[in-house]
């Protein structure tokens, strides 16, 4: 494994031999004369003995190293570190470093063991130092729509906020609502918020995770812990975000093998969520109770038509309750229905579907990836003669919810805006991991001529890859500690109020585009919050054409509407398919960017010109005025 990873960091890097490159190819070198070397005296590695190093002090070394390659990848940048198969591999080999230090003890444990509880705990602790910059004070949005989701969140109290009632949240409701806790309590500092969004995304998945862990319990010789670290990171490997981790939680909490009418009630109550989280999360719960069953009721010879009734009963009345429950808070949300269906007009991007400048894996590729673990362990299983015994309609049933959930989420991700990660395909990583997890520990109900399945070894080269591909998809994302100083943004916040002062006895509203949260924590005061237009659902419907939504833009802004207008960088260059979401850039570019220059000009900015202040061309006087004060 660890000479797969050299190789392939080194045609990744073929063109850039730096100091890493050679290192790298040294330890292949190495790696290849210690293989053949191992291969050849196998029998006298057998006989060798520990020396008896208490086992508390290879631990401390071990905890060390890997807080030393923890600093090393968020606070350095050089050619190893800056690579993700650069990561993996320093993650990898520190791992079986560990085993080889810890084989030293008196401590005998199985090395395969040994190499997930260093790997996966390296893993859990990257993907915790993920969010730590995202936990900072500074009053500017720390990325294209982190400031977005705090607007979003802040509209289910926005009569408190902004002095009167505004639309709610049209994209991702459940999402916001959650992440409004902070503003049921009176809390408006965004260093809590941006706190709490992070719990939100380590507490849910956890959560998740150990029940799902709970299932598979006594079938693996692993910790209980160290299983919840493992499906936490798999399902971070789309992710699976948090507002809809709630269904499956739902769903695993109440779902009893015997107890339909028990499992029916909580299939509604998480389908009543799923109808405001996302449409194609709308037939989850009675699924993925459908599933459970399946899994955990033989046929024992009744009729098909009763044993798929309570099934079908699920699946039918969540998706029912799913409708049924958008629609009302459709209703209940103050804007146009017509809002609510982007995601059915939007073009489909093919060309995601394989490596590109968006994904470099490409949508088909990773997801081969997630899953080769799975099939490698699944033919393990069975080719060591552990082959579930199932009725072919129970067979059916799972290949069907899989095979659905892989196509819609595969055609989700297609669609402009997506495919730069699995999360379109977080419905399919949950049924993965109940479904292949489930017939590989042998946490299933056989039907009656299948003898009961012992605890299944770790001992295979399919619980490697179990345990790297999930890291690797979490050394993915690069991640610099760097902090902004709350105190260095503010004069910069105390310019743009003051340029906006100025504007007061203008006629007409001032439109935040972009940075909406400077006055939902009131960084910025004596702004009325204008409803329409903001940056992220503009986005959307700029990319699902709605033509009504953006003629209506076109119309506010040709008349000058806005006596200013606040946006994000005034960049006009198409990128086309050769950059990331160069789609996506060229859609807003076309779209909003363009026909809003047409009318407005520059007139200030901050941030080093990520934020700009627009106002409506032919007032020369007013633009030297405000020039004056943000020159």
């Amino acid at each position: 494994m660890l000479g797969i990873l050299s190789a392939g960091y080194l045609i990744e890097n073929i063109q850039f031999r730096g100091r890493s490159f050679m290192a790298v190819a040294a330890l292949l070198i190495v790696l290849f004369v210690y293989g053949i070397w191992l291969f050849g005296f196998q029998q006298s590695m057998e006989k060798y003995e520990p020396i008896g190093v208490p086992v508390w002090l290879v631990w401390l070394v071990i905890g060390v190293f890997v807080s030393v390659l923890l600093a090393l990848c968020f606070t350095q940048s050089f050619q190893l570190i800056d690579s993700a198969l650069g990561r993996l591999l320093l993650s990898c080999t520190l791992a079986t470093a560990g085993v080889a230090l810890l084989s030293l003890t008196q401590q005998q444990r199985s090395p395969y063991l040994y190499f997930a509880m260093i790997l996966l705990g390296f893993g859990a602790l990257y993907r915790l130092g993920v969010f730590i910059p995202q936990i900072q004070s500074t009053p500017f949005s720390l990325g294209w729509s982190e400031g977005s989701r705090y607007y979003n969140a802040s509209l289910f109290l926005s009569e408190s906020i902004y002095g009167e009632q505004l639309p709610l949240p049209v994209l991702h409701p459940s999402r916001y609502l959650m992440q409004a806790v902070p503003f049921f309590l009176g809390i408006r500092s965004i260093l809590v918020h941006r706190l709490w969004q992070v719990l939100l995304w380590i507490g849910m998945t956890a959560w998740g995770a150990a029940l799902l862990a709970k299932r598979f319990r006594g079938k693996l010789a692993l910790p209980f812990w160290l299983l919840i670290i493992a499906l936490a990171l798999f399902f971070f490997q789309g992710a699976v975000y948090f507002h809809l981790m709630v269904c499956v939680i739902l769903v695993l909490m109440g779902y009893q093998k015997g107890k339909p009418w028990r499992t029916l009630l909580f299939v509604l109550l998480a389908s009543v969520w799923a109808g405001i989280s996302r449409v194609n999360w709308m037939p989850v719960p009675g699924l993925l109770a459908a599933a459970l069953y399946l899994l955990d009721e033989p046929l024992d010879g009744k009729p098909w038509l009763k044993y798929v009734s309570f099934p079908v009963l699920w699946a039918v009345a969540g998706v029912g309750t799913a409708w049924l429950s958008q629609q009302v808070y459709i209703h209940l949300s103050g804007n146009d229905p017509a809002l609510f269906g982007s995601a059915f007009s939007s073009e489909l991007l093919w060309s995601r579907l394989w490596p590109n400048a968006t994904f470099s894996l490409g949508i088909i590729f990773a997801i081969l990836l997630v899953c080769l673990p799975g099939f490698i362990l699944l033919w393990e299983t069975w080719h060591n003669g552990s082959k579930p015994q199932v009725h072919w309609l129970r067979w059916l049933g799972l290949a069907a919810i899989l095979l659905a959930f892989l196509g819609g989420g595969i055609l989700v991700s297609l669609k402009i805006g997506g495919g730069g990660d699995l999360h379109n395909l977080d419905a399919f990583l949950v049924f993965w991991a109940l479904i292949a997890g489930s017939l590989i520990t042998g946490a299933y109900t056989a039907e009656r001529t299948q003898p009961a399945v012992s605890p299944l070894k770790i001992e295979s080269f399919g619980w490697i890859l179990a345990m790297v591909v999930p890291v690797f998809f979490v050394v993915m994302q690069g991640a610099h500690w760097g902090f902004i100083p709350r105190e260095a943004q503010m004069p910069e916040v105390q310019q743009m109020q003051a340029v906006l002062d100025l504007l007061k006895d203008q006629p007409g509203e001032v439109l935040f585009i972009a940075d909406r949260q400077l006055v939902t924590f009131g960084e910025i005061e004596g702004v009325r919050m204008e409803p329409d237009y903001e940056k992220v659902f503009l986005m959307e419907m700029a990319m699902g054409n709605n033509k009504p939504y953006l003629q209506g833009f076109y119309q506010q802004i040709s008349s000058h509407a806005y006596k200013a207008i606040i946006t994000d960088t005034l960049y006009t260059g198409k990128q086309g398919q050769t950059h990331a979401f160069g789609d996506e850039n060229d859609t807003w570019v076309i779209k909003v960017l363009i026909p809003m220059l047409e009318e407005y000009e520059p007139a200030a900015d901050w941030q080093n010109g990520g934020i700009n202040l627009l106002i409506p061309k032919g007032q020369p006087e007013l633009l030297e005025a405000i020039q004056q004060l943000a020159p």
